[in-house]
Protein backbone atom coordinates (compact mmCIF):
# COMPACT_ATOMS: atom_id res chain seq x y z
CA UNK A 1 0.00 0.00 0.00
CA UNK A 2 2.87 2.47 0.94
CA UNK A 3 6.26 1.96 -0.81
CA UNK A 4 8.80 0.28 1.52
CA UNK A 5 11.41 3.01 0.91
CA UNK A 6 8.99 5.96 2.21
CA UNK A 7 7.55 4.21 5.30
CA UNK A 8 11.15 3.84 5.96
CA UNK A 9 11.88 7.14 5.48
CA UNK A 10 9.21 9.21 7.02
CA UNK A 11 10.12 8.37 10.83
CA UNK A 12 12.37 4.94 11.54
CA UNK A 13 11.69 5.79 15.38
CA UNK A 14 8.65 7.54 16.07
CA UNK A 15 6.27 5.80 14.13
CA UNK A 16 5.29 2.26 15.39
CA UNK A 17 6.66 -0.47 14.01
CA UNK A 18 5.33 -4.06 13.46
CA UNK A 19 8.36 -5.20 15.24
CA UNK A 20 7.81 -2.95 18.03
CA UNK A 21 3.62 -3.75 18.03
CA UNK A 22 1.03 -1.63 19.13
CA UNK A 23 1.39 -1.87 22.79
CA UNK A 24 4.98 -0.15 22.58
CA UNK A 25 3.83 2.05 20.51
CA UNK A 26 1.10 3.23 23.11
CA UNK A 27 3.36 2.90 26.11
CA UNK A 28 6.09 5.20 24.53
CA UNK A 29 3.14 8.17 24.04
CA UNK A 30 1.78 7.17 27.38
CA UNK A 31 5.31 7.99 29.27
CA UNK A 32 5.90 10.74 27.24
CA UNK A 33 2.53 12.64 27.28
CA UNK A 34 0.15 10.81 30.37
CA UNK A 35 -2.64 8.43 30.23
CA UNK A 36 -4.84 11.12 30.57
CA UNK A 37 -4.16 13.21 27.79
CA UNK A 38 -3.56 10.14 25.46
CA UNK A 39 -7.27 8.95 26.47
CA UNK A 40 -8.46 12.72 26.15
CA UNK A 41 -7.55 12.33 22.92
CA UNK A 42 -9.27 8.55 22.30
CA UNK A 43 -12.03 9.52 23.15
CA UNK A 44 -12.78 12.83 21.63
CA UNK A 45 -11.54 11.62 18.11
CA UNK A 46 -12.67 8.06 18.97
CA UNK A 47 -16.44 8.50 20.93
CA UNK A 48 -17.07 12.14 20.41
CA UNK A 49 -16.36 11.91 16.84
CA UNK A 50 -16.05 8.58 15.17
CA UNK A 51 -19.01 7.11 16.86
CA UNK A 52 -21.28 10.23 17.64
CA UNK A 53 -21.19 10.58 13.84
CA UNK A 54 -21.98 7.30 13.01
CA UNK A 55 -25.35 7.64 15.38
CA UNK A 56 -26.23 10.91 14.50
CA UNK A 57 -25.65 11.21 11.06
CA UNK A 58 -27.01 7.13 10.61
CA UNK A 59 -30.32 8.82 12.21
CA UNK A 60 -30.93 12.19 10.88
CA UNK A 61 -31.74 11.24 7.41
CA UNK A 62 -34.37 8.61 8.52
CA UNK A 63 -35.77 10.87 11.62
CA UNK A 64 -36.61 13.76 8.74
CA UNK A 65 -37.66 11.44 5.83
CA UNK A 66 -39.11 8.62 7.97
CA UNK A 67 -40.52 10.13 11.11
CA UNK A 68 -41.05 13.67 10.20
CA UNK A 69 -41.83 12.77 7.19
CA UNK A 70 -40.09 15.88 5.16
CA UNK A 71 -39.52 15.68 1.17
CA UNK A 72 -35.95 15.06 0.26
CA UNK A 73 -35.67 18.32 -1.49
CA UNK A 74 -36.65 19.92 2.29
CA UNK A 75 -34.11 17.57 3.70
CA UNK A 76 -31.16 18.89 1.81
CA UNK A 77 -31.68 22.21 2.71
CA UNK A 78 -32.47 21.27 6.25
CA UNK A 79 -29.38 18.68 5.95
CA UNK A 80 -27.28 22.03 4.68
CA UNK A 81 -28.45 24.04 8.23
CA UNK A 82 -27.41 21.56 10.20
CA UNK A 83 -23.60 21.38 8.80
CA UNK A 84 -23.03 25.16 9.55
CA UNK A 85 -20.65 23.86 12.46
CA UNK A 86 -18.27 22.44 10.20
CA UNK A 87 -18.42 25.45 7.84
CA UNK A 88 -17.40 27.73 10.40
CA UNK A 89 -14.58 25.35 12.02
CA UNK A 90 -12.00 28.34 11.87
CA UNK A 91 -14.32 30.40 14.54
CA UNK A 92 -13.79 28.03 17.20
CA UNK A 93 -10.11 28.28 17.44
CA UNK A 94 -9.92 32.48 16.96
CA UNK A 95 -12.56 32.29 20.22
CA UNK A 96 -10.91 29.62 22.30
CA UNK A 97 -7.34 31.68 21.69
CA UNK A 98 -8.86 35.16 22.10
CA UNK A 99 -10.85 34.64 25.16
CA UNK A 100 -9.52 32.15 27.39
CA UNK A 101 -11.64 31.14 30.09
CA UNK A 102 -9.69 31.46 33.38
CA UNK A 103 -6.31 30.90 32.30
CA UNK A 104 -7.62 28.07 29.89
CA UNK A 105 -8.24 28.18 26.23
CA UNK A 106 -9.58 24.32 24.95
CA UNK A 107 -11.15 22.92 28.11
CA UNK A 108 -14.04 25.15 28.86
CA UNK A 109 -14.77 25.43 25.33
CA UNK A 110 -14.53 21.73 24.98
CA UNK A 111 -16.92 21.12 28.01
CA UNK A 112 -19.09 23.22 27.00
CA UNK A 113 -19.56 21.58 23.80
CA UNK A 114 -19.88 18.36 25.71
CA UNK A 115 -22.91 20.00 27.48
CA UNK A 116 -24.50 21.33 24.21
CA UNK A 117 -24.58 17.58 22.60
CA UNK A 118 -26.25 15.77 25.76
CA UNK A 119 -28.68 18.21 25.78
CA UNK A 120 -29.61 18.22 22.45
CA UNK A 121 -29.30 14.47 21.92
CA UNK A 122 -32.24 14.82 25.15
CA UNK A 123 -34.28 17.14 22.46
CA UNK A 124 -34.02 15.14 19.43
CA UNK A 125 -34.99 11.90 21.72
CA UNK A 126 -37.79 12.93 23.68
CA UNK A 127 -39.80 16.23 21.96
CA UNK A 128 -42.30 15.41 19.50
CA UNK A 129 -40.71 14.91 16.05
CA UNK A 130 -40.64 18.73 13.97
CA UNK A 131 -38.96 20.47 11.13
CA UNK A 132 -37.69 23.37 13.06
CA UNK A 133 -36.87 21.92 16.40
CA UNK A 134 -35.00 19.36 15.08
CA UNK A 135 -33.19 21.64 12.84
CA UNK A 136 -31.75 23.51 15.64
CA UNK A 137 -31.01 20.23 17.98
CA UNK A 138 -29.06 19.01 15.16
CA UNK A 139 -26.76 22.04 15.01
CA UNK A 140 -26.06 22.19 18.41
CA UNK A 141 -25.02 18.51 17.90
CA UNK A 142 -23.32 19.05 14.94
CA UNK A 143 -20.94 21.88 17.31
CA UNK A 144 -21.03 19.24 19.74
CA UNK A 145 -18.67 17.08 17.51
CA UNK A 146 -17.37 19.85 15.53
CA UNK A 147 -15.65 22.12 18.24
CA UNK A 148 -13.69 19.98 20.45
CA UNK A 149 -12.15 18.24 17.01
CA UNK A 150 -10.59 21.65 16.69
CA UNK A 151 -9.92 21.88 20.73
CA UNK A 152 -8.36 18.75 20.58
CA UNK A 153 -6.14 19.41 17.11
CA UNK A 154 -5.58 22.68 18.70
CA UNK A 155 -3.39 20.82 21.66
CA UNK A 156 -1.60 17.67 19.33
CA UNK A 157 -0.20 21.45 17.80
CA UNK A 158 1.44 22.18 20.73
CA UNK A 159 2.49 19.21 21.51
CA UNK A 160 4.20 18.63 18.23
CA UNK A 161 6.31 21.68 19.17
CA UNK A 162 7.44 20.32 22.27
CA UNK A 163 8.04 16.70 21.15
CA UNK A 164 8.75 17.29 16.98
CA UNK A 165 9.77 13.68 16.82
CA UNK A 166 6.58 11.92 18.27
CA UNK A 167 4.15 15.03 16.07
CA UNK A 168 3.61 12.05 14.01
CA UNK A 169 2.66 9.52 16.66
CA UNK A 170 0.13 11.83 17.90
CA UNK A 171 -1.67 12.44 14.63
CA UNK A 172 -1.28 8.77 14.20
CA UNK A 173 -3.44 8.01 17.27
CA UNK A 174 -6.01 10.36 16.55
CA UNK A 175 -6.65 8.93 13.29
CA UNK A 176 -6.31 5.71 14.74
CA UNK A 177 -9.38 6.23 17.02
CA UNK A 178 -10.96 7.89 14.30
CA UNK A 179 -11.17 5.29 11.61
CA UNK A 180 -11.37 1.76 13.99
CA UNK A 181 -13.97 3.66 16.20
CA UNK A 182 -16.39 5.04 13.18
CA UNK A 183 -15.70 2.05 11.34
CA UNK A 184 -17.43 -0.33 14.27
CA UNK A 185 -20.09 2.30 15.24
CA UNK A 186 -21.62 2.35 11.30
CA UNK A 187 -21.30 -0.78 11.27
CA UNK A 188 -23.92 -1.29 14.40
CA UNK A 189 -25.69 1.77 13.58
CA UNK A 190 -27.55 0.02 10.95
CA UNK A 191 -28.87 -2.89 13.30
CA UNK A 192 -29.70 -0.07 16.25
CA UNK A 193 -32.31 1.61 13.74
CA UNK A 194 -34.21 -1.14 12.53
CA UNK A 195 -34.40 -2.51 16.25
CA UNK A 196 -35.00 0.78 18.44
CA UNK A 197 -35.48 3.67 15.31
CA UNK A 198 -33.89 6.66 14.78
CA UNK A 199 -35.01 8.93 18.33
CA UNK A 200 -33.47 5.99 20.34
CA UNK A 201 -30.57 6.27 18.36
CA UNK A 202 -30.03 10.04 19.16
CA UNK A 203 -30.57 9.04 22.79
CA UNK A 204 -27.60 7.33 22.36
CA UNK A 205 -25.67 9.68 20.75
CA UNK A 206 -25.90 11.88 24.24
CA UNK A 207 -23.91 8.74 25.68
CA UNK A 208 -20.67 9.74 23.47
CA UNK A 209 -20.98 13.24 24.22
CA UNK A 210 -19.73 12.18 27.55
CA UNK A 211 -16.46 11.65 25.94
CA UNK A 212 -16.33 14.91 25.22
CA UNK A 213 -17.12 16.27 28.50
CA UNK A 214 -15.47 13.97 31.04
CA UNK A 215 -11.72 14.99 29.86
CA UNK A 216 -12.81 18.64 30.10
CA UNK A 217 -13.96 18.18 33.10
CA UNK A 218 -11.25 16.42 34.54
CA UNK A 219 -8.43 18.07 33.30
CA UNK A 220 -7.38 15.62 31.21
CA UNK A 221 -6.06 18.33 28.38
CA UNK A 222 -3.39 19.34 31.35
CA UNK A 223 -4.36 22.66 31.34
CA UNK A 224 -4.59 24.30 34.41
CA UNK A 225 -6.33 27.49 35.65
CA UNK A 226 -4.33 30.16 36.60
CA UNK A 227 -4.88 34.01 38.51
CA UNK A 228 -5.43 37.08 36.61
CA UNK A 229 -1.89 38.48 36.47
CA UNK A 230 -0.67 34.92 35.23
CA UNK A 231 -3.05 34.97 32.76
CA UNK A 232 -1.45 37.46 30.20
CA UNK A 233 1.71 36.16 29.78
CA UNK A 234 3.83 33.42 30.77
CA UNK A 235 5.65 33.73 34.65
CA UNK A 236 9.33 33.43 34.27
CA UNK A 237 10.88 32.49 37.52
CA UNK A 238 13.82 34.50 36.94
CA UNK A 239 12.56 38.10 36.06
CA UNK A 240 11.68 40.16 39.10
CA UNK A 241 7.86 41.24 39.52
CA UNK A 242 8.98 44.62 37.39
CA UNK A 243 10.99 42.69 35.18
CA UNK A 244 7.75 40.55 34.51
CA UNK A 245 5.30 43.83 34.20
CA UNK A 246 7.25 45.11 31.49
CA UNK A 247 6.58 41.55 29.79
CA UNK A 248 3.02 41.91 30.32
CA UNK A 249 2.69 45.40 29.11
CA UNK A 250 4.88 44.22 26.03
CA UNK A 251 2.66 41.76 25.34
CA UNK A 252 -0.38 43.77 25.45
CA UNK A 253 1.17 45.98 22.95
CA UNK A 254 3.39 44.46 20.88
CA UNK A 255 3.01 44.66 17.12
CA UNK A 256 3.82 41.55 15.38
CA UNK A 257 5.45 41.75 11.78
CA UNK A 258 2.16 39.13 10.75
CA UNK A 259 -0.30 41.01 12.11
CA UNK A 260 -1.51 41.81 8.34
CA UNK A 261 -1.39 38.40 7.62
CA UNK A 262 -3.46 37.15 10.98
CA UNK A 263 -6.24 39.97 10.12
CA UNK A 264 -5.93 38.86 6.71
CA UNK A 265 -7.09 35.16 7.86
CA UNK A 266 -9.60 35.90 10.30
CA UNK A 267 -11.51 38.32 8.34
CA UNK A 268 -11.55 35.54 5.57
CA UNK A 269 -13.25 33.39 8.34
CA UNK A 270 -15.82 35.23 10.07
CA UNK A 271 -16.60 36.15 6.52
CA UNK A 272 -17.12 32.59 5.66
CA UNK A 273 -19.10 31.89 9.15
CA UNK A 274 -21.15 35.35 8.35
CA UNK A 275 -21.80 34.22 5.01
CA UNK A 276 -22.71 29.77 5.71
CA UNK A 277 -25.08 31.12 8.85
CA UNK A 278 -26.83 33.68 6.24
CA UNK A 279 -27.62 31.28 3.75
CA UNK A 280 -28.48 28.00 5.51
CA UNK A 281 -31.12 30.23 7.96
CA UNK A 282 -32.34 31.49 4.37
CA UNK A 283 -32.54 27.64 2.95
CA UNK A 284 -34.07 26.52 6.09
CA UNK A 285 -36.43 29.04 7.50
CA UNK A 286 -37.71 30.92 4.67
CA UNK A 287 -38.60 27.63 1.99
CA UNK A 288 -41.20 26.97 -0.22
CA UNK A 289 -41.82 27.12 -4.15
CA UNK A 290 -42.57 31.19 -4.12
CA UNK A 291 -39.49 31.62 -2.86
CA UNK A 292 -37.38 29.31 -4.68
CA UNK A 293 -36.46 31.94 -6.62
CA UNK A 294 -35.40 34.35 -4.28
CA UNK A 295 -33.10 31.40 -2.40
CA UNK A 296 -31.42 30.55 -5.71
CA UNK A 297 -30.73 34.49 -6.20
CA UNK A 298 -29.61 35.05 -2.69
CA UNK A 299 -27.37 31.58 -2.71
CA UNK A 300 -25.58 32.41 -6.26
CA UNK A 301 -25.33 36.57 -4.94
CA UNK A 302 -24.05 35.16 -1.76
CA UNK A 303 -21.06 32.80 -3.22
CA UNK A 304 -19.99 35.58 -5.85
CA UNK A 305 -19.43 37.68 -2.91
CA UNK A 306 -17.62 35.54 -0.90
CA UNK A 307 -15.62 34.21 -3.41
CA UNK A 308 -14.39 37.62 -4.32
CA UNK A 309 -13.64 39.31 -1.02
CA UNK A 310 -11.81 35.65 -0.25
CA UNK A 311 -9.60 36.19 -3.38
CA UNK A 312 -8.77 40.00 -1.72
CA UNK A 313 -8.09 38.73 1.58
CA UNK A 314 -6.36 35.49 1.19
CA UNK A 315 -4.51 37.20 -1.96
CA UNK A 316 -2.59 39.36 0.79
CA UNK A 317 -1.38 35.97 2.28
CA UNK A 318 -0.79 34.30 -0.90
CA UNK A 319 -2.25 34.20 -5.26
CA UNK A 320 -1.57 30.42 -4.86
CA UNK A 321 -3.22 29.64 -1.78
CA UNK A 322 -5.96 32.33 -2.53
CA UNK A 323 -6.60 30.39 -6.00
CA UNK A 324 -7.02 27.10 -4.08
CA UNK A 325 -9.08 28.05 -1.87
CA UNK A 326 -11.89 29.72 -4.35
CA UNK A 327 -11.82 26.74 -6.35
CA UNK A 328 -12.18 23.72 -3.84
CA UNK A 329 -15.42 26.30 -2.95
CA UNK A 330 -16.68 27.08 -6.21
CA UNK A 331 -16.22 23.60 -7.37
CA UNK A 332 -18.21 22.02 -4.29
CA UNK A 333 -21.10 24.84 -4.98
CA UNK A 334 -20.90 23.63 -8.70
CA UNK A 335 -21.78 20.30 -8.19
CA UNK A 336 -25.33 19.70 -7.15
CA UNK A 337 -26.57 16.84 -4.53
CA UNK A 338 -29.45 15.93 -2.92
CA UNK A 339 -30.94 12.94 -0.97
CA UNK A 340 -33.17 12.31 -3.57
CA UNK A 341 -31.02 8.83 -4.69
CA UNK A 342 -31.58 7.92 -0.80
CA UNK A 343 -35.15 8.70 -0.55
CA UNK A 344 -35.93 6.67 -3.41
CA UNK A 345 -33.95 3.88 -2.72
CA UNK A 346 -33.95 3.04 1.57
CA UNK A 347 -35.91 0.72 3.10
CA UNK A 348 -37.32 3.11 6.37
CA UNK A 349 -37.91 -0.42 8.38
CA UNK A 350 -41.49 -0.03 9.27
CA UNK A 351 -43.71 -2.87 9.44
CA UNK A 352 -46.52 -1.05 7.75
CA UNK A 353 -43.82 1.37 5.63
CA UNK A 354 -42.42 1.43 2.08
CA UNK A 355 -41.11 -2.11 1.59
CA UNK A 356 -43.77 -3.95 3.71
CA UNK A 357 -44.65 -7.19 2.03
CA UNK A 358 -48.32 -7.60 3.41
CA UNK A 359 -50.31 -3.89 3.19
CA UNK A 360 -54.34 -3.39 3.10
CA UNK A 361 -55.36 -3.03 -0.33
CA UNK A 362 -56.77 0.90 0.00
CA UNK A 363 -53.25 1.61 1.79
CA UNK A 364 -51.17 3.66 -0.29
CA UNK A 365 -48.44 4.53 1.94
CA UNK A 366 -47.80 0.85 2.51
CA UNK A 367 -45.39 -1.31 0.06
CA UNK A 368 -45.04 1.42 -2.67
CA UNK A 369 -41.23 0.64 -3.40
CA UNK A 370 -41.36 -2.88 -3.14
CA UNK A 371 -44.32 -2.61 -6.42
CA UNK A 372 -42.68 -0.82 -8.04
CA UNK A 373 -39.62 -3.04 -7.72
CA UNK A 374 -37.27 -0.01 -6.06
CA UNK A 375 -34.04 -1.38 -4.48
CA UNK A 376 -35.46 -1.40 -1.04
CA UNK A 377 -32.23 -1.11 0.56
CA UNK A 378 -32.12 -1.61 4.68
CA UNK A 379 -30.53 0.19 7.40
CA UNK A 380 -28.52 -2.76 8.10
CA UNK A 381 -26.67 -2.66 4.65
CA UNK A 382 -26.41 1.15 4.58
CA UNK A 383 -24.28 1.55 7.32
CA UNK A 384 -22.46 -1.22 6.39
CA UNK A 385 -21.55 0.80 3.51
CA UNK A 386 -20.93 3.49 5.15
CA UNK A 387 -18.15 2.14 7.65
CA UNK A 388 -16.77 1.07 3.91
CA UNK A 389 -16.41 4.33 2.82
CA UNK A 390 -14.68 5.79 5.69
CA UNK A 391 -12.31 2.22 5.39
CA UNK A 392 -11.90 2.85 1.59
CA UNK A 393 -11.50 6.76 2.11
CA UNK A 394 -8.54 5.89 3.72
CA UNK A 395 -7.08 4.20 1.18
CA UNK A 396 -7.70 7.07 -1.38
CA UNK A 397 -5.71 9.03 0.97
CA UNK A 398 -2.63 6.24 1.10
CA UNK A 399 -3.15 6.13 -3.08
CA UNK A 400 -2.62 9.71 -3.46
CA UNK A 401 0.57 9.61 -1.20
CA UNK A 402 1.96 6.73 -2.87
CA UNK A 403 1.42 7.47 -6.51
CA UNK A 404 -0.02 10.97 -7.26
CA UNK A 405 1.95 13.15 -5.18
CA UNK A 406 4.61 14.43 -7.46
CA UNK A 407 1.97 14.99 -10.27
CA UNK A 408 1.20 18.92 -11.00
CA UNK A 409 -2.02 20.29 -9.12
CA UNK A 410 -3.79 21.23 -12.05
CA UNK A 411 -3.04 17.49 -13.39
CA UNK A 412 -4.39 15.83 -10.24
CA UNK A 413 -7.39 18.11 -9.67
CA UNK A 414 -8.19 17.28 -13.79
CA UNK A 415 -7.86 13.94 -13.61
CA UNK A 416 -9.74 13.19 -10.09
CA UNK A 417 -12.94 15.62 -11.51
CA UNK A 418 -12.77 13.39 -14.17
CA UNK A 419 -12.90 10.67 -12.22
CA UNK A 420 -15.28 12.00 -9.86
CA UNK A 421 -17.69 12.42 -12.85
CA UNK A 422 -17.10 8.84 -13.92
CA UNK A 423 -18.10 7.81 -10.26
CA UNK A 424 -21.63 9.44 -10.07
CA UNK A 425 -22.32 8.23 -14.01
CA UNK A 426 -23.26 4.82 -11.96
CA UNK A 427 -25.50 6.22 -10.08
CA UNK A 428 -27.58 6.74 -13.30
CA UNK A 429 -26.76 3.37 -13.86
CA UNK A 430 -28.82 2.48 -10.79
CA UNK A 431 -31.85 4.62 -10.94
CA UNK A 432 -32.20 4.06 -14.17
CA UNK A 433 -31.98 0.35 -13.45
CA UNK A 434 -29.30 -0.78 -15.76
CA UNK A 435 -27.63 -2.77 -13.64
CA UNK A 436 -30.32 -5.14 -13.03
CA UNK A 437 -30.65 -5.67 -16.84
CA UNK A 438 -26.96 -6.73 -16.51
CA UNK A 439 -27.59 -8.87 -14.09
CA UNK A 440 -25.86 -7.36 -11.46
CA UNK A 441 -28.07 -7.09 -7.91
CA UNK A 442 -28.52 -3.21 -6.08
CA UNK A 443 -26.77 -4.64 -3.09
CA UNK A 444 -23.71 -5.08 -5.06
CA UNK A 445 -23.78 -2.38 -7.27
CA UNK A 446 -24.21 -0.14 -4.25
CA UNK A 447 -21.06 -1.90 -2.79
CA UNK A 448 -19.10 -1.20 -5.51
CA UNK A 449 -20.11 2.46 -5.87
CA UNK A 450 -19.41 3.08 -2.23
CA UNK A 451 -15.78 1.84 -3.03
CA UNK A 452 -15.05 3.78 -5.92
CA UNK A 453 -16.69 7.04 -5.06
CA UNK A 454 -14.59 7.92 -1.43
CA UNK A 455 -11.34 7.46 -2.68
CA UNK A 456 -11.93 9.87 -5.54
CA UNK A 457 -13.12 12.35 -2.94
CA UNK A 458 -9.95 11.89 -0.98
CA UNK A 459 -7.93 12.13 -4.22
CA UNK A 460 -9.47 15.42 -5.10
CA UNK A 461 -9.20 17.07 -1.72
CA UNK A 462 -5.84 16.06 -1.01
CA UNK A 463 -4.06 18.83 -3.23
CA UNK A 464 -5.28 21.75 -1.82
CA UNK A 465 -4.09 20.69 1.99
CA UNK A 466 -1.07 19.47 0.82
CA UNK A 467 -0.84 22.86 -1.15
CA UNK A 468 -1.48 24.97 1.78
CA UNK A 469 0.46 23.00 4.21
CA UNK A 470 3.10 24.35 1.79
CA UNK A 471 2.23 27.99 1.19
CA UNK A 472 1.10 28.71 4.97
CA UNK A 473 3.19 31.57 6.74
CA UNK A 474 3.70 30.72 10.27
CA UNK A 475 1.12 31.55 13.32
CA UNK A 476 -1.98 31.01 11.65
CA UNK A 477 -1.86 27.85 10.51
CA UNK A 478 -4.58 26.40 12.51
CA UNK A 479 -6.78 29.30 11.43
CA UNK A 480 -5.85 28.60 7.88
CA UNK A 481 -6.40 24.71 7.85
CA UNK A 482 -9.27 25.14 9.83
CA UNK A 483 -10.79 27.51 7.13
CA UNK A 484 -10.13 25.49 4.33
CA UNK A 485 -11.72 22.65 5.74
CA UNK A 486 -14.67 24.85 6.63
CA UNK A 487 -14.59 26.18 2.69
CA UNK A 488 -14.27 22.75 1.69
CA UNK A 489 -17.62 21.89 3.53
CA UNK A 490 -19.66 24.66 3.04
CA UNK A 491 -18.67 24.55 -0.99
CA UNK A 492 -20.22 20.92 -0.95
CA UNK A 493 -23.39 22.30 1.38
CA UNK A 494 -24.29 25.32 -1.17
CA UNK A 495 -23.65 22.10 -3.89
CA UNK A 496 -27.07 20.57 -1.59
CA UNK A 497 -28.74 23.99 -1.84
CA UNK A 498 -28.33 24.36 -5.54
CA UNK A 499 -29.30 20.99 -5.63
CA UNK A 500 -32.46 21.61 -4.29
CA UNK A 501 -32.96 24.12 -6.99
CA UNK A 502 -32.33 21.38 -9.72
CA UNK A 503 -35.70 19.51 -8.03
CA UNK A 504 -37.61 21.84 -8.28
CA UNK A 505 -36.59 22.86 -12.01
CA UNK A 506 -37.29 19.21 -12.77
CA UNK A 507 -40.76 18.51 -10.74
CA UNK A 508 -42.01 15.08 -10.31
CA UNK A 509 -39.09 13.97 -8.49
CA UNK A 510 -40.85 12.92 -5.69
CA UNK A 511 -42.09 9.47 -3.59
CA UNK A 512 -43.92 7.58 -4.59
CA UNK A 513 -43.29 7.27 -8.55
CA UNK A 514 -39.78 9.34 -8.82
CA UNK A 515 -40.87 10.30 -12.66
CA UNK A 516 -38.44 12.29 -13.64
CA UNK A 517 -35.34 11.00 -11.24
CA UNK A 518 -32.99 9.12 -13.99
CA UNK A 519 -33.03 12.78 -15.97
CA UNK A 520 -32.54 14.50 -12.73
CA UNK A 521 -29.60 12.24 -12.00
CA UNK A 522 -28.39 12.66 -15.45
CA UNK A 523 -28.09 16.42 -15.48
CA UNK A 524 -26.60 16.71 -12.09
CA UNK A 525 -23.79 14.23 -13.28
CA UNK A 526 -23.33 16.32 -16.23
CA UNK A 527 -22.53 19.57 -13.74
CA UNK A 528 -19.77 17.55 -12.36
CA UNK A 529 -17.84 18.48 -15.22
CA UNK A 530 -18.25 22.55 -14.93
CA UNK A 531 -15.34 22.55 -11.75
CA UNK A 532 -13.03 21.37 -14.81
CA UNK A 533 -13.13 24.94 -16.61
CA UNK A 534 -12.09 26.43 -13.04
CA UNK A 535 -8.68 24.83 -12.93
CA UNK A 536 -6.86 26.75 -15.62
CA UNK A 537 -8.30 29.88 -13.61
CA UNK A 538 -7.74 29.58 -9.74
CA UNK A 539 -5.14 26.51 -9.58
CA UNK A 540 -2.32 27.32 -9.31
CA UNK A 541 0.81 25.96 -11.83
CA UNK A 542 3.60 23.74 -9.90
CA UNK A 543 3.59 19.78 -7.72
CA UNK A 544 3.66 19.37 -4.01
CA UNK A 545 7.20 18.14 -4.46
CA UNK A 546 8.29 21.22 -6.16
CA UNK A 547 12.20 21.32 -4.40
CA UNK A 548 10.54 22.15 -1.48
CA UNK A 549 11.61 19.75 1.58
CA UNK A 550 9.17 20.74 4.22
CA UNK A 551 6.43 19.59 1.61
CA UNK A 552 8.03 16.39 1.14
CA UNK A 553 8.85 16.34 5.00
CA UNK A 554 4.60 17.25 5.65
CA UNK A 555 4.41 13.58 3.03
CA UNK A 556 6.51 11.40 5.38
CA UNK A 557 4.71 12.35 8.54
CA UNK A 558 1.54 11.69 6.47
CA UNK A 559 2.68 7.95 5.32
CA UNK A 560 3.89 7.36 9.02
CA UNK A 561 0.09 8.37 10.19
CA UNK A 562 -0.81 5.58 7.59
CA UNK A 563 0.88 3.27 8.50
CA UNK A 564 0.03 2.94 11.98
CA UNK A 565 -3.72 3.11 11.18
CA UNK A 566 -2.77 -0.02 8.59
CA UNK A 567 -1.29 -1.50 11.85
CA UNK A 568 -4.62 -0.66 13.73
CA UNK A 569 -6.45 -2.40 11.43
CA UNK A 570 -4.67 -5.03 11.05
CA UNK A 571 -5.29 -5.93 14.69
CA UNK A 572 -8.65 -5.02 14.62
CA UNK A 573 -9.99 -6.88 11.63
CA UNK A 574 -7.90 -9.29 9.65
CA UNK A 575 -8.52 -10.19 6.14
CA UNK A 576 -10.03 -13.06 6.47
CA UNK A 577 -12.86 -11.77 9.32
CA UNK A 578 -13.92 -8.79 6.58
CA UNK A 579 -14.58 -11.00 4.21
CA UNK A 580 -16.00 -13.42 6.36
CA UNK A 581 -18.79 -10.84 7.70
CA UNK A 582 -18.95 -9.66 3.97
CA UNK A 583 -20.15 -13.30 3.04
CA UNK A 584 -22.83 -12.95 5.65
CA UNK A 585 -24.29 -10.39 3.82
Amino acid sequence: MIEAEMVEEAAPSSSPSTKRGLIAYLRRLQDTFGLRYCGALSLVYGVNQGVGEALLFGAQRYYFLDVVGSSAARYTQIDGFTNIPWQIKAIYGMVSDTFPIRGMRRSPYMGLAGVCGIASALGLWVLPPREASGALLLVLSNFSIASPDVMVDATTAEKAKSHPALAADVQSLCWGSLYSCSFLAYFCVGWLLEKVGPRNVFGLFSLTSLAALVPASFGWLGENTKPAYERVVVQNPLRTEEEQLDAIIFEATAEPDDKPTKRAVFGAAVLTCGTSVVMGSLQAFYSGPRELAIEGTTTIALGVVLATCLYFLLGRVSKDLAGGAIYIFIAGALQPSTSVVFDWSHDDGQSRGNCARACDEDDDSCGWARDRNYPCISPHYYSIMKACSALFGLVGVVLYNSFFSEWTYRTVFFVSQLAYFGANLLDVVWVSRINLSLGVPDYLFLFGVEVVQPIIQKLHVMPIFVMAARLCPPNVEATLFALLMGLSNFGAVVGLYNGVVLLHLFGGVDQPDFRYLPHFVFVRTLCYLSPVLLIPVFVPKGSPLGGDQHAMQDLRDKAAQLQFIEVILEKLWDGERILEGLSLL
